[in-house]
């Protein structure tokens, strides 16, 4: 069953783009500072790319299998059906968006498919770490001065990271700067450990 949850989806595509995000920002900048070869960078980058993509769909795939599973089985557990289910709710006292969430989470169980189909969430987990991955290898492509288009990367990154924090704050809860500088400080970090690895690391390009 396709989950109608907003929060969900945002999650998901917030773990799958981060992720992608980070991890080839820091993988290509250890690259560049470590070769300053653009071939390097954008090699090592799709191969990270496609890699952890991969990876990242597969994980999102495996553990939402294992948590329907588990759902299920809970469920069976309980000893009582959808409909039954719903009829306790019916009777409650519970007010508006308390009953809503509360009928949600309890039927969610009652359902071969959980709250979402390991599929559609590993396709989907998939996806964002693609899209995320490409943003940071993207100059690459574009700019024939390495340094150049490092830089762009950097900054491009950077204004997607923050604008990701500050659009989760947006329709969640909490500020939107802070929220914002807390994913920008994620990025920074990984782009830090891996320029200085590269560098340390230098191996001159052949």
């Amino acid at each position: 069953m396709a989950s109608h949850n907003p929060a969900i989806h945002l999650q998901d595509i917030i773990l799958g783009g981060q992720d992608g995000l980070v991890n080839v920002l820091g993988i290509s900048l250890g690259v560049f500072a470590s070769t300053g070869d653009v071939q390097f960078v954008i090699v090592s980058g799709l191969a990270a790319m496609f890699a952890e993509s991969i990876s990242m769909g597969a994980c999102a795939y495996t553990s939402t299998k294992a948590a329907v599973h588990y759902e299920v089985k809970d469920a069976k557990d309980a000893g009582f059906t959808k409909k039954e289910a719903e009829k306790i709710l019916a009777k409650s006292d519970l007010a508006g968006q308390k009953l809503a969430f509360a009928k949600r989470r309890l039927t969610s169980h009652l359902e071969d498919g959980g709250s979402m189909g390991p599929l559609t969430k590993g396709a989907k987990v998939w996806i964002s770490t693609m899209l995320g991955s490409a943003i940071p290898l993207a100059p690459y492509f574009f700019i024939n001065d390495v340094a150049l288009a490092a830089g762009v990367s950097i900054a491009v990154s950077g204004i997607v990271l923050f604008g990701t924090g500050a659009l989760k704050a947006k329709m969640t809860v909490g500020d939107w700067k802070g929220s914002g500088a807390e994913m920008l400080l994620v990025g920074a970090l990984a782009a830090i450990a891996g320029y200085v690895i590269g560098s340390i690391l230098k191996v001159g390009a052949v």
